[in-house]
This record gives structure tokens, C-alpha cells and sequence, in this order.
């Protein structure tokens, strides 16, 4: 904190006695290396990430960003021929720094297989990455179908629930302990009329479940953060083949400003950003943090 001395030393009329920005730093810390990070160097906590339906879409981009940056990655799927071609095309490049597995993040048996066979593999895990989800049709709630709303909330918060208590007791338990999750949210977990009633309670269900295990974990060295995304071209929007509610789509556009290409967020950014928040140094000071990532649309 400022005292009142420094206070006038800094912005006092005797700008001779400018004070350095190193005085208000601790000594235990170097503010040329805080303004000189290189956030390409190797990673110095996020050693074995495990990311969740990550065969396609945004989840291999940001298993690719991992990969690329010599993280060892472990990835789940339900799609066996989108597996199969990940598996296939990683085997080139990245053989023995990956580990591929069908695995239903709404089975906590099949969960904790795959974690184990993470741990098995690469020693522990470092971080989690929460990904897998799917889009509902924009039903409100007076037309939402029992069967949509139980596998809306089953895959996309009961999926994060199941696979973060894993995860946890793996943080818990391994040397040193500690271990990082990020959360995929949507501008659905904030904005009440941005889809369908199943898709936004899930969303909203996700950046609760982040700041609770946040809060509760943070101490223990076990952080937990979320992004809230925009529109991105990814195969989540698979689900409008099968049909929308069109009165409720058309109402939920209305309100707001028509997408365009150039407000789409790339999948590669959110990657980028992704092995941005796994450095533990970031990770310690977003814990807790829900961070709006959606190139201003919908606006703010």
C-alpha cells in the first residue's frame, strides 16, 4: 500500500524524487521479470493437462496449443471415428506425449479410468480442462423437452462436477500437490436470453461450480477458473440439425446485434489463452475469475 510519504514522493512537485516502480514491489520479486515474461517458455506447473471432449472442435485446437508448447495432453471423447483420426494424425507429431480415450464425462467410472490412466502414463496431472458440452434447440422453458433439459445439465454440469471431483482428489493426493481447472462457460452463464433454458441454467450452473471450488480450494493450491465464450464455429452447433425453436431463436436475435464473421471468437485464440491460465503464476492470482472471452458480442 501507498503511504502518504510515497504518495508525495511519487506525484509531489518535486518530480526529482520520483520513486521507482521496484520500490512498491516485494523484494522477493523482480519487476523486470514481471514485465518481461515470456509467456512462450516451456510451462513451469502445467506439465499433463487432461482435456475433456477434445477430438474436434475447440477442444483439439486447444489440445494442438499443449501439444505444441511440449505439455504432456490427455484427451477424452464419445465420437470413435473422431478419436480414431486425432489418434492417428498426433501419432506423427507428438508420439508418446499423448494419450487418447473414449471416456462419457457423465460416467464417474469411466472419469476416473481415464484419469488413471493419465496418471499412469505421465506421473500426475496438472491441469483440467473442462470442454466437453453440447447446445440445446433454444427452447424456453414451457417447451423445453425432459429429455433435453436432463442431457443438457448431464453433459454440460454434471460433466464438470463429476470430472473436477476426480480431478481434485488427484490434486490432493499427488507431489507436490495442487492442479488447475478451467471451465468453459458462454456468455449464456451471465446473459439469461442468449439460448435455450437448458443450455443457460447449465452455463450459469458452470460459473458457480467454478467460483465455489475456487474458494474452497484456492488455499490449497487448486485453482479453479472459467470463460465465458462467445460465438465460435465449432461442431457444438451439431445439435441445429436436428431443429430449433424458431419463435425463441428468433426472439433471442432480435435482442441483440447479428453475428458476423468478424465477431466469431477463433478457436485458436481461446487455446492460446487456455495455456495462457494454466502458468500456476497466472492461475493463482484468476482463481475464482469468470473471464467474459467473446470479442464484444454480445455486447457489453
Amino acid at each position: 500500500m501507498l503511504t502518504q510519504e510515497k504518495v508525495h514522493r511519487a506525484s509531489g512537485p518535486n518530480r526529482a524524487r520520483m520513486v521507482p516502480i521496484e520500490d512498491y514491489i516485494p523484494q522477493r520479486c523482480c519487476a523486470r521479470q514481471i514485465f518481461t515474461t515470456n509467456f512462450n517458455s516451456p510451462f513451469e506447473m502445467a506439465k499433463t493437462v487432461l482435456i475433456t471432449g477434445a477430438a474436434g472442435g475447440l477442444g483439439k485446437a486447444i489440445a494442438d496449443a499443449f501439444l505444441a508448447g511440449g505439455a504432456n495432453v490427455a484427451v477424452c471423447d464419445v465420437n470413435p471415428p473422431r478419436i480414431a483420426a486425432v489418434e492417428e494424425e498426433w501419432t506423427k507429431s507428438y508420439d508418446g506425449k499423448f494419450l487418447v480415450q473414449q471416456a462419457d464425462v457423465t460416467d464417474g467410472a469411466s472419469v476416473q479410468s481415464l484419469v488413471d490412466a493419465t496418471v499412469s502414463k505421465f506421473g500426475r496431472l496438472d491441469v483440467l480442462i473442462n470442454n466437453a458440452g453440447v447446445m440445446d434447440d433454444f427452447s424456453p422453458v414451457g417447451a423445453c423437452s425432459k429429455e433435453t433439459w436432463d442431457r443438457v445439465l448431464n453433459i454440460n454440469l454434471n460433466g464438470p462436477y463429476i470430472t473436477s471431483k476426480i480431478a481434485v482428489a488427484q490434486f490432493e493426493k499427488q507431489e507436490p500437490a495442487g492442479g488447475i481447472i478451467i471451465n468453459m462457460g458462454s456468455s449464456a452463464s451471465y446473459h439469461g436470453f442468449k439460448a435455450g433454458a437448458a443450455y443457460s441454467v447449465s452455463k450459469a450452473g458452470v460459473m458457480a461450480l467454478t467460483k465455489n471450488t475456487a474458494g474452497f480450494y484456492g488455499p490449497k493450491g487448486i485453482y479453479s477458473i472459467a470463460l465465458l465464450l462467445g460465438g465460435m464455429n465449432t461442431n457444438i452447433t451439431d445439435a441445429f440439425a436436428k431443429g430449433m425453436h424458431m419463435e425463441a431463436y428468433q426472439a433471442i436475435a432480435a435482442s441483440q446485434s447479428p453475428p458476423s464473421a468478424e465477431k466469431m471468437v477463433p478457436i485458436e485464440s481461446v487455446a492460446k489463452y487456455c495455456v495462457f491460465l494454466s502458468e500456476k503464476d497466472i492461475a493463482t492470482s484468476a482463481n475464482g475469475s469468470c473471464i467474459v472471452f467473446n470479442n464484444n458480442w454480445p455486447e457489453a
